[in-house]
């Protein structure tokens, strides 16, 4: 990889500022002149994917510890060494120490302030005076873009090993099937085996899954074996031991292991050569990124099952550190003290055991190990590494090699299901483990839980496994004392382990320290899981950790996310002491827009909780934590609508609107969604019927209980709902009626088959918008409903509304003006008398009508101060409206906002520059439109450009996008991954119309900013 730093690099200019400084205050020495040159190659490292770990302890040749001062680190393997000296000194001097130390010259610049020299294959590569920028540039290029040869060779077999894992775990998928069909042997010891699987790990493992354990060790055990120097491991290891009588039983007839795996010799190989020499530490490190690409290329539902994502180390540090420091100043106990018994409940790779190891007192350390530490794990192949990591910390320690008899491949929350448990764990010794962890007084729980919500599709049958012990006391807990109308999110994993944290410690003291998705610090369904840990702690740090990329789009889940995912992190330290008199919420945010090395480093630097300058938070009778700013005015405002109204009878609602409801929630849009009515009328018609086709076989088979199990994946797209459908045998039918017109995205109307057997929940829906001549005089104001992860939106409907109408992340309520019955008569007005009369009598003007009132809402939803002040309060409820100076200025100007936005279709486009290609003939087809970086063209497709697009036009936003973003991101033809079913939005009676649409969308965006702009300065009195 080639990295190119130019001399005008910012970076290089804010060293040299930063030098200046420290010449300017006479400061030279080495420590206090080396974050100058530090901040420079962090910053420069960057570009090459590299992270800075400051001092990282190395092993040399000769067994030695050294400590560079930045040790740069990619794909878990050194790429490159800093080490400072002072201006005092002399260079070569230094340079010649160093080496004699052991210090690695493959890759490493040694600077004075005056002069920088970079050492490359134990050579001279290059030298230059700091002050030439030039060649500054050039020496920090040189340094990034080398790669030692046998680390050229690993890069390119990790890549080429997550590509080719899938191809060899699908051959010996197809070996290990034929050999249930035909091998004898094979067939004893995979039963046998698999029975030891459904008492350790899950009663109702399936064969397939088992079948996955035997690839992952089939696969990955000659590189536990090599890169560890370890032979004996698949003998030495219980669970190991167990699987090679099963592989035994495989090979005995025909197939041949090493035969079958020599295509990926070099792939071992140059990842074995990588991993020789390095440091036990290193090699950990390189171990777990091969973990973790392993996953990636073989079983992504794996992997989004249990998380497979290493906890990076300098969360590891603040986590042990802290727990240390929390024992010693609130309990007064040492990690090795009698009362101390530490359990990692989700070990991964066994990182947790391996730190705190190294932090308790040599004088405890056998006794800690062999009887106060233990871990569990689910998944194979960190079992194995775990195992390996572990003892081998021990061996460092301690000079003797000990099994780590703390270690049981089980799964937790399984533990916790008591009686119904059955005693025999994989084997005799692991049954042992099992039952010594299970009688422990376990007072400290730390680790790295599971973080997935769920799987993404019903058809993945992929659901995360329920547990009715730890699900039943979430719901006599966390769900009983929430006020949220949804939970599903109380029974995400890592809940469940907070949940069986707090019922671990058995009424003990005790500390849970957990880094885990951190939506429960501020989201409405976590109001109950909030109180009941303020309740059951007494001391709750928590340290915001963010990367929720749904809140904050600029951000990148691989860039920003301290774990490269999608969704917010933080690292919780909760404490439980009977002896302190209250109970206590401190809480830090680590500044949002950093980059993940950043936030390691901002962990690094604060070590632990002691030294992290906390805010005092104060939960509010809501229990919530960070209560918003302006709660006190915001409460003032009228209610828009309330949720407890909403059932009541009568016209007594104190709420401006009586009912509202979400918009419909598919679970399938590319099934009953599509731009083109005969194509979904057809694909409706023949899912009708394979739907029915179903309830047939299910009849036929006597309506057999496992739906999962039975349903078939190819041909439906399932869900909760159809399959409760089908077991009650309803029968589907197609009908052209249904067929309706659905605002899916802001400005992006699809038709939909509107259907309650076949969509998931239509919610009130039906009773807004029944039929057609509900939608030509019926208004609703849809906008971001609770809890949203976007930026609040509201947008006027005259047709059904879908629920995530700016996409994932965030859901939309519908306020309607006029509700009816089911068949769309008896049409009432929807806005209260309650509130009409508030409104009247404010103003002193019997003129206002409940129209004008809708309109007055809508107008007051736009306020741009309205939205900024009142933000954090318009995530955690509903809106409140305030009565404005200027009652007729906002009802105003909502109408005319509505007029637009309900209206786009048929307003002028804007006057866009066409700029067609010359040898191109004209085509207005669009596969996938884009905007130019400047963001003032639109290329339509290879023969039309669109110029000119005004800056202002994105200044309307609708979620975290502009109007213009949305259309953009719409209107392309797209096939679902999953299903196959392409969505194009070309239109055959209007060739023209995505091209117009566009230009009218500019129109809207540009009058809704100018409309926006006139609202009166005050929105409330």
């Amino acid at each position: 990889m080639t990295v190119t730093i130019k001399p005008s690099d910012k970076a290089i200019t804010a060293y040299y500022e930063q030098m200046q400084q420290y010449k300017d205050l006479g400061v030279s020495k080495e420590t206090s002149v080396r974050p100058a040159f530090l901040d420079l190659l962090k910053e420069v490292a960057k570009k090459a994917d590299w992270i800075q770990i400051q001092e990282h302890a190395k092993k040399n040749a000769q067994g030695r510890t050294i400590y560079p001062d930045s040790t740069f680190v990619k794909n878990g393997l050194p790429r490159g060494y800093y080490e400072a000296k002072d201006s005092g000194d002399k260079l070569d001097v230094e340079i010649r120490k160093k080496a004699d130390k052991g210090y690695p010259l493959s890759n490493i610049i040694f600077e004075d302030t005056q002069t920088a020299v970079l050492y490359q294959n134990r050579k001279e590569a290059f030298r230059t005076p700091l002050s030439n920028r030039d060649e500054l540039a050039r020496l920090l290029s040189d340094f990034l873009s080398y790669t030692e040869p046998v680390l050229e060779d690993f890069d390119a077999a990790l890549a080429n090993f997550k590509d080719r894992v899938p191809e060899l775990a699908k051959g010996l998928v197809r070996i290990i099937e034929e050999a249930h069909k035909k091998n004898k042997k094979f067939q004893a010891a995979f039963a046998s085996f698999h029975e030891l699987c459904k008492t350790a790990l899950n009663p109702n493992i399936s064969t397939a899954a088992v079948d996955e354990m035997l690839v992952q060790h089939v696969l990955t055990e000659r590189l536990i074996r090599k890169i560890f120097d370890n032979p004996n491991f698949t003998r030495r290891n219980v669970i190991a031991a167990e699987i090679e009588k099963v592989i035994d039983a495989l090979v005995s007839q025909s197939f041949d292991r090493d035969e079958y795996l020599r295509s990926l010799d070099s792939f071992y190989t140059a990842i074995e050569t990588a991993g020789h020499g390095l440091g036990f530490t290193e090699k950990q490190g390189l171990l777990n990124t091969v973990y973790e690409r392993f996953f990636q290329g073989y079983s992504i539902k794996i992997a989004d099952t249990h998380g497979i994502v290493y906890t990076p180390q300098p969360i590891v540090d603040f986590m042990c550190a802290s727990v240390a420091e929390v024992l010693q100043t609130e309990f007064g106990k040492s990690l090795g003290d009698d009362g101390v018994v530490i359990l990692d409940p989700a070990t991964g790779t066994g990182n947790f055991i391996v730190n705190l190891l190294r932090r308790v007192p040599k004088q405890h350390l056998e006794t800690m190990y062999k009887e106060r530490l233990f871990a569990n794990e689910i998944m194979l192949l960190p079992y194995y590494i775990a195992a390996l990591n572990i003892e081998h910390a021990y061996y460092e320690l301690t000079g003797n090699y000990e099994p780590f008899e703390g270690l049981c491949f089980v799964d937790t929350l399984d533990l916790a299901e008591g009686a119904q448990m059955r005693f025999s764990f994989m084997t005799e010794q692991n049954t042992a483990r099992v039952e010594r962890q299970k009688k422990a007084p376990i007072t400290v729980i730390i680790g790295n839980p599971p973080y997935n919500v769920g799987q993404e599709s019903e058809n993945d049958n992929n659901k995360n496994r329920k547990y009715d012990i730890i699900d039943q006391r979430i719901k006599d807990t966390y769900a009983k004392d929430s006020q949220a109308t949804l939970k599903t999110q109380l029974y995400d994993p890592y809940v469940k382990f907070f949940r069986w944290a707090i019922d671990r410690l058995q009424g003990r003291d005790g500390i849970v320290c957990m880094v885990t998705n951190n939506s429960f610090v501020d989201q409405i369904s976590f109001d109950g899981m909030r109180k009941n840990l303020i309740q059951d702690f007494t001391r709750i740090y928590h340290i915001d950790l963010h990367g929720n990329v749904r809140q904050n789009p600029k951000l990148s889940g691989t860039t920003h996310n301290v774990f490269g995912i999608q969704v917010g992190v933080g690292i919780t330290v909760a404490v439980k002491l009977q002896s302190h008199a209250e109970h206590c919420l401190y809480y830090q945010r680590v500044e949002e827009n950093l980059r993940k090395e950043e936030k390691y480093s901002w962990l690094a630097q604060h070590e632990q909780v002691g030294k992290v300058h906390w805010q005092i938070l104060i939960p509010d009778s809501r229990h919530t934590w960070r209560v918003p700013r302006n709660a006190d005015t915001f409460a003032r405002f009228l209610p828009i609508g309330d949720k407890d109204a909403k059932s009541s009878r009568g016209n007594t609602t104190q709420a401006i609107f009586k009912l509202y409801s979400g918009g419909v929630k598919t679970n399938r849009d590319d099934v009953v969604y599509d731009f083109n009515h005969d194509v979904l009328s057809e694909r409706m018609g023949q899912f009708a019927e394979a739907y029915n086709a179903e309830v047939d076989r299910f009849k036929r088979n006597k309506a057999p209980v496992n739906i999962d199990g039975f349903v078939d994946h190819s041909r439906l797209k399932w869900d909760g709902t159809l399959k409760g459908h089908l077991k009650d045998q309803k029968y589907g039918d197609f009908d052209q009626e249904k067929m309706r017109i659905s605002l899916y995205r802001p400005f992006t109307k699809q038709r939909l088959y509107f259907d309650r057997l076949f969509i998931n929940s239509i919610y009130l829906q039906h009773y807004f918008f029944p039929t057609l001549t509900s939608e030509l005089e019926n208004h609703a104001i849809s906008l971001t409903a609770i809890g949203s992860e976007k930026p609040f939106m509201s947008m006027i409907t005259n047709s059904i509304t879908d629920l995530h109408l700016v996409g994932a992340g965030a859901q939309s309520q519908c306020f309607p003006f006029y509700t009816y019955d089911e068949d769309g008569n008896n049409r009432r007005e929807n806005i209260t008398d309650w509130a009409l009369n508030q409104f009247r009598t404010h103003y002193a003007d019997p003129s206002i009508t409940k129209w004008d009132i809708f309109y007055y809402v809508y107008g007051i939803l736009h306020h741009p101060e309205y939205r900024t002040k009142f933000a954090d309060n318009l995530k955690r409820e509903l809106p409140r409206i305030p009565f404005a100076l200027e009652f007729r200025a906002f009802a105003d100007a909502g109408h005319k906002l509505a007029d637009l936005h309900l209206n786009y279709e048929q307003k002028t486009p804007y006057k866009l520059e066409w700029r067609t290609a010359k040898d191109t003939p004209l085509s207005y087809r669009v596969e996938k439109m884009r905007l130019s970086k400047d963001k003032t063209q639109l290329i339509v497709n290879d023969s039309l450009t669109l110029s000119n697009i005004p800056p202002d036009t994105f200044n309307y936003r609708l979620g975290n996008r502009s109007a213009l973003d949305w259309v953009i991101d719409q209107y392309q033809v797209s096939t679902d991954k999953r299903s196959g079913i392409t969505s194009d939005p070309n239109r055959d009676d209007d060739e023209r119309y995505i091209v117009d649409l566009v230009g009218r969308v500019i129109t809207v965006s540009l009058e809704t900013v100018n409309i926006v702009a006139s609202l009166p300065a005050q929105f409330s009195t």
